[in-house]
């Protein structure tokens, strides 16, 4: 079901991703990387620890790195909880994370500590649709279904106010919404947030 999904996403977000994520250099964490959709943003050679705690998705993490060239670290591991040291990562990526973890706020706070001064949060996520919107109506109904099929995805988070609040010096937000055709997954925020 996630691979599913891909084609789709590079075409909406993939110049965001390209500029951001291909630019970065050093070490960069991702969260929830799993089955490795953004390893064709990475520049060839860059380390890459990847946070994914489900075990299933490793296989092919691993074979998409390698044909990325791109050098990767698995840790087994929840965005929660973090065991990297403080300010020790040039980067932190996080595409369509936050919907999908126990503790959003927990996982912004880790992101933050772990960033590098200067360093950057890349981040694409689902969110909730505007208040009185059919949209939001339909994400309240369908929030059970959508969270089992979609491996934990809960899209009706107020992610950009968690993002926010976290600390950050500097943080740009951009609102996407995909069109009607998206269905009750059409908002998306997406931007960058500096430490």
């Amino acid at each position: 079901m996630l691979d599913a999904s891909a084609g789709v996403t590079h075409k909406v977000h993939g110049q965001a991703k390209r500029d951001v994520i291909g630019a970065m250099q050093g070490t960069i964490v991702e969260l929830g990387p799993g089955t490795g959709v953004n390893m064709r943003y990475y520049a060839p050679g860059v380390h890459v620890i990847g946070i994914e705690p489900n075990r299933l998705m490793h296989e092919r993490l691993r074979a998409k790195a390698a044909e990325h060239d791109v050098d990767l670290e698995i840790r087994t591991l929840r965005g929660e909880s973090i065991d990297i040291d403080d300010e020790s990562a040039d980067g932190v990526i996080g595409t369509l994370v936050l919907c999908g973890v126990d503790d959003p706020r927990q996982v912004v706070n880790e992101v933050r500590r772990v960033l590098k001064p200067g360093g950057t949060y890349f981040f694409i996520e689902h969110v909730i649709a505007p208040v009185g919107s059919t949209t939001r109506k339909a994400q309240r109904v369908l929030l059970r279904p959508h969270r089992w099929l979609f491996n934990g995805c809960e899209i009706t988070r107020e992610t950009a106010s968690v993002i926010r609040s976290a600390g950050f010096t500097d943080v740009e937000i951009r609102e996407i919404d995909t069109g009607i055709r998206s269905g009750h997954v059409r908002h998306f925020i997406s931007g960058t947030a500096t430490k």
